[in-house]
């Protein structure tokens, strides 16, 4: 009975999820388009739109990419620069919706001023009102505030600093290039970051083994609260592991119990290859990001195969109580269950 349930449960998450992308099969006379926009359009649905970018770029990169570049650079990741000002329309936005008279005044203050997070905004705000924002004035901020995309940033990992300026000079011209080799992404400046290039993806690969057992290797008011994110090199025997926490509450939660030292022991239990590596964690509170996004991206830049992590999921799944069919599927199962309903789809069958 439990496994019918998560088998309806999972067919209903997989119709919605198609839903959403506008995802059309065969019987209806139209075509599915080519893989990649399928793809495309999966990895715009889980938020991470730049994500197949990177992974085609670092396909690419040793055979199509310059040979200075491929030799003295890698592909580290891509960002977008994304910025909300304040103006005359939010502030009336706030009006309507009946704010308290010291935040909209508060409001009122920051007129023109130019914010790159919602946590530099709500942090400015709580200055000015000299006092917490209330959880209903955080949700409206949620709702009210939308950050506009400026730049899309290229960041490659460079393993000398005179690199990094021979780059900075021919910026324009890689710029080029890049759009030339994928036309679809517009790339508006490059950052360079001095480190080692095989521990760059080594470091990548770290990262993507704890995030895929997080689960496993923490307790639960641990892996619900964050996820791995990166690994930033201090030196080449001492690394920070950078976690990114849900909500404030969960920051201040991890931070109190089980915290930060404790932590890093345990790892270094269950990963006693991270022991000469790894000497601190920071919590970094990222609440616009769903912590399972986090990890599908971990997952594929770490080049672990998800057809296989959800397998191991599904199988974990069959050994829990009914109350569990409540969860929802992670982003990286929805994506291996579509990926194997468009392998279907390409043989004849319907979705």
């Amino acid at each position: 009975m439990v496994s019918l349930t998560y088998e309806n449960q999972d067919r209903n998450l997989l119709t919605q999820f198609l839903r959403t992308i506008r995802y059309q099969n065969s019987s209806g006379h139209k075509t599915y388009g080519n893989a990649l926009a399928i793809l495309r359009a999966i990895f715009e649905a889980s938020g991470q739109q730049h994500l197949l970018y990177l992974v085609k770029l670092r396909k690419l990169w040793f055979a199509e990419i310059d040979k200075f570049l491929a030799r003295n650079a890698y592909p580290r990741n891509i960002s977008v620069l994304r910025k909300f000002t304040v103006n005359a329309d939010f502030t009336q936005e706030l009006v309507k919706a009946g704010v308290s008279a010291d935040f909209l005044q508060a409001a009122e203050k920051l007129k023109g001023e130019s914010f790159n997070q919602s946590a530099q905004l709500n942090g400015k705000l709580q200055k000015k009102l000299k006092r917490l924002l209330s959880t209903e004035e955080t949700e409206l901020l949620k709702h009210k505030v939308r950050f506009k995309p400026q730049q899309t940033i290229l960041h490659l990992t460079v393993y000398d600093g005179s690199i990094s300026q021979a780059l900075r000079f021919e910026t324009e011209a890689y710029l080029r290039m890049f759009h030339r080799l994928l036309p679809e992404l517009k790339l508006d400046d490059i950052r360079c970051h001095v480190g080692d290039l095989g521990q760059a993806q080594y470091d990548q690969s770290q990262v993507a083994s704890l995030a895929k057992d997080w689960h496993l290797l923490t307790p639960e008011g641990v892996h619900q609260n964050c996820m791995p994110a990166f690994l930033h090199r201090v030196s080449r025997g001492h690394a920070v592991l950078v976690l990114y926490v849900s909500s404030e509450e969960g920051l201040e939660l991890l931070n109190s119990t089980p915290g930060s030292e404790w932590l890093i022991q345990h790892l270094h239990k269950q990963r006693s290859e991270l022991q000469d590596v790894l000497q601190k964690i920071a919590f970094v509170p990222r609440p616009e990001l769903d912590l399972e996004q986090v990890r599908l991206r971990s997952l594929v830049l770490g080049d672990i195969q998800l057809e296989k992590s959800a397998a191991e999921a599904a199988k974990e799944s069959s050994s829990l109580t009914a109350d569990s069919s409540k969860t929802s599927i992670s982003v990286q199962e929805q994506f291996a269950k579509i990926s194997r309903q468009l392998r279907q789809s390409s043989a004849g069958t319907q979705t």
